[in-house]
């Protein structure tokens, strides 16, 4: 038997059955035959006040195909609240103008009529040119609206054509890591560049109603999860991306979006209430994040100094090119490059206390444990409690102070995550993979540099 087997992954995303979903069909718009599914909990009870979340339904698609692919109708049924997927009015593509807007807005109030709705708790979701739609209709009714998500299809400045919300909301940004698809050609300096700006263009676009502008945000990685958490006077902006995915929905999107920001938001009057209650989403405090040419270190919302002298910075050592005896170079640990910090990183995010001697050629740490760690410049031994061990890389002085491989020591002596993202380096106390858009935004926070992506093998793919 082989060991090996061909799976068309793509189609492998089995979910629980939705036979709950029931169509409904009127007239929203004047002249339209207008149609929409609805998953209402099973134990509706009229005289309760039932929560509403408004699915929209990406490109190529239409209400029943996308009630199909999530499992919302299993978060509604769980959490007593009413879900409801759309047909857009133009087949299977939302044009996001004037006439969208006021099917949705319209369906909103339909409902409000027929169900027993809370209208302080009133969500919306959008995936691709959902998320166009979404876009489109929260920036002018967010005073209906409790809170919003939008999934993977950041909206153009020719679609967004000058317009800005015209007032305050929560919202979630989700992006893949690698929805790279916008207008990519050979001749691409950087295919992360395109897709990653307009994340950045979409997520500015609430800064000022919101009151994030300037704001550090807390940093929380679960797995392949990322989250920047931005405060803001008026209402959160949280970007989550996943780390390795695409342009696609997220299997589980609908219940992190119920549990890290429906159940927290509130529009009462058309004020915007965030309350985080029971297990908010929040930063983490065993995160460290280290940037290239950056000389400071981020943590939980803070951008710490990495050293007592602003010229102490976060470098990669790069390989000199020399003879090698072995035919082949396979990324030896002395053919391959690595990110060093000055040593006083140790004392800066772990409390340890150092000893320098030997005009700095020789550190003694003391850990916060009770450990004691000893390193030398130009070599690769470390003294743990008077007992030798190795880096994989050579501590060096340089420039006056004594740089260490951050990912082997945070690794080796205290046995911390390390995850790299395009020359950002992230030291963790649990299982957490940093995402390159993520490092990018934290990247230009901590004023550090990013070297140039690899371009695309294009050929690679014809």
């Amino acid at each position: 038997m082989p060991a090996t087997e061909t799976i068309n992954f793509e189609a492998v995303n089995a979910i629980p059955s939705n036979s709950g979903v029931t169509c409904r069909e009127g007239s929203i718009l004047e002249g339209c035959r207008n149609i929409w599914y609805e998953y209402v909990p099973t134990d509706y009870d009229p005289a309760r006040k039932y929560p509403l979340v408004i699915q929209i339904h990406g490109g190529g698609q239409d209400g029943m195909r996308w009630a199909d692919i999530t499992v919302w109708h299993e978060v509604a049924e769980r959490n007593k609240f009413i879900v409801v997927y759309p047909n857009s009015p133009t087949p299977g593509r939302w044009d996001c103008d004037d006439r969208d807007v006021e099917y949705i807005r319209g369906l909103i109030e339909h409902l409000k009529s027929v169900y027993s709705i809370d209208s302080s708790r009133i969500y919306i979701q959008g995936m691709s040119n959902g998320d166009m739609m979404t876009l489109s209709f929260t920036m002018k009714h967010p005073e209906l609206i409790s809170a919003a998500a939008y999934t993977s299809g950041p909206c153009a400045k020719e679609g967004i054509d000058g317009e800005t919300p015209v007032g305050a909301l929560p919202i979630m940004q989700e992006r893949g890591e690698l929805d790279l698809n916008w207008m990519l050609t050979p001749e691409t300096e950087d295919v992360y560049e395109n897709r990653y700006t307009l994340n950045d263009e979409n997520r500015e676009l609430w800064e000022e109603v919101n009151g994030t502008r300037g704001v550090i945000p807390t940093l929380a990685i679960n797995g392949k999860d990322n989250f920047l958490i931005y405060e803001g006077e008026k209402a959160p902006i949280i970007n989550w991306e996943i780390k390795e995915m695409g342009h696609r929905e997220p299997v589980y999107s609908a219940q992190v979006y119920w549990d890290y920001l429906y159940a927290h938001c509130k529009n009462e009057d058309g004020v915007h209430l965030y309350e985080k209650g029971e297990n908010p989403l929040k930063g983490q405090e065993d995160l460290y994040v280290f940037a290239l040419g950056s000389n400071r270190v981020y943590h939980n919302g803070e951008l710490l100094p990495l050293a007592p002298e602003p010229q102490g910075c976060t470098r990669v050592m790069l390989p000199a090119k020399v003879p090698h005896f072995a035919p082949l170079k396979l990324g030896e640990m002395c053919q391959s490059e690595v990110m060093c910090a000055p040593v006083d990183f140790v004392s800066v995010c772990f409390g340890a206390k150092l000893t320098k001697k030997n005009a700095g050629k020789l550190v003694a740490i003391e850990l916060a444990d009770g450990r004691t760690v000893i390193l030398r410049h130009g070599s690769l031994l470390v003294e743990i409690d008077g007992k030798y061990t190795a880096l994989q890389k050579p501590c060096l002085l340089l420039y006056g102070f004594l740089y260490v491989p951050v990912e082997e020591f945070c690794r080796l002596v205290l046995g911390m995550q390390v995850s790299v993202a395009h020359d950002v380096m992230c030291v963790s106390g649990h299982y957490a993979l940093l995402g390159k858009y993520t490092a990018r935004i934290l990247c230009r926070l901590m004023g550090g540099h990013m070297r140039p992506h690899e371009k695309v093998d294009w050929e690679e793919w014809r």
